[in-house]
């Protein structure tokens, strides 16, 4: 499995920039593997999670897709089922790399030439270790409101809100179990990468030049979906 290390901000003077972890398999891969391994721990609630979770899913991805295709967003449905299935499409985006990392027996990172194999391992591990414990508090918050909301499942009609959250607590299972891998340093090796380099020299360039910049390294990297990514990055951060 493939991890890339990705400058998403210009280095501060003395300092580094600030990383984002990014992968690009195949969506239809998240699902296969280990879901039937990890129903076995408690089969009768983790089936009926991971039944919600995989529909969930394929909303989620289609709504993900729809968006980068600069789609308008469909109409129809009820105001919570199009905020809900928005909140799915950001939920697959943020998570992918965790769900994959999971299935992973090694993992390549491949980071930019300007930072050290040390460093890169230092970083990667750290933010893992780091993920492993958001997703565990979230996993339990998620699941305790699953167990309370029960009785909605008899309410006729597809219930958006028990699915949103069956794919969240589901979601944040499968990205603890990733992220307990990622943070092991024996995961990982290291491999330098010219076009990240250069990816991090676009950063302080004109918004035009820089999505030139950045569709330059996608093409030398076989990276389809990174001017999205590199996009969602600098949006996120201006609302901040």
């Amino acid at each position: 499995m493939d991890v890339f290390m990705l400058p998403v901000s210009p280095a501060p003077e003395g300092g580094e920039p600030r990383f984002e972890f990014y992968c690009e398999p195949p969506p239809d891969t998240l699902m296969t593997g280990q879901a039937a391994t990890e129903s076995a721990v408690a089969p009768s609630v983790m089936s009926r999670l991971v039944g919600g979770f995989t529909q969930a899913l394929a909303e989620g991805e289609a709504e993900e897709r729809r968006e980068e295709r600069g789609e308008v967003v469909a109409a129809e449905g009820s105001r919570i089922g199009r905020f809900l299935k928005r909140k799915l499409a950001s939920a697959v985006a943020e998570q992918r790399l965790l769900w994959h990392l999971r299935h992973a027996s090694a993992a390549r990172l491949i980071h930019p030439t300007t930072v050290a194999p040390a460093r890169a391992l230092e970083l990667v591990t750290a933010e893992f270790r780091k993920d492993h414990d958001k997703h565990r508090l979230w996993c339990g918050i998620d699941a305790g409101i699953v167990l309370a909301s029960a009785p909605l499942a008899v309410v006729p009609g597809p219930n958006f809100l028990a699915y949103y959250f069956m794919f969240r607590t589901v979601g944040h299972f499968f990205s603890m179990r990733g992220a307990r891998k990622g943070r092991d340093a024996s995961l990982w090796t290291m491999v330098p990468s010219a076009p990240l380099s250069d990816l991090e020299r676009t950063l302080i360039l004109d918004p035009q030049a820089r999505a030139e910049g950045v569709d330059a390294v996608a093409a030398a990297l076989g990276l389809e979906r990174l001017g999205v990514f590199m996009r969602r990055v600098a949006e996120r951060a201006s609302r901040v």
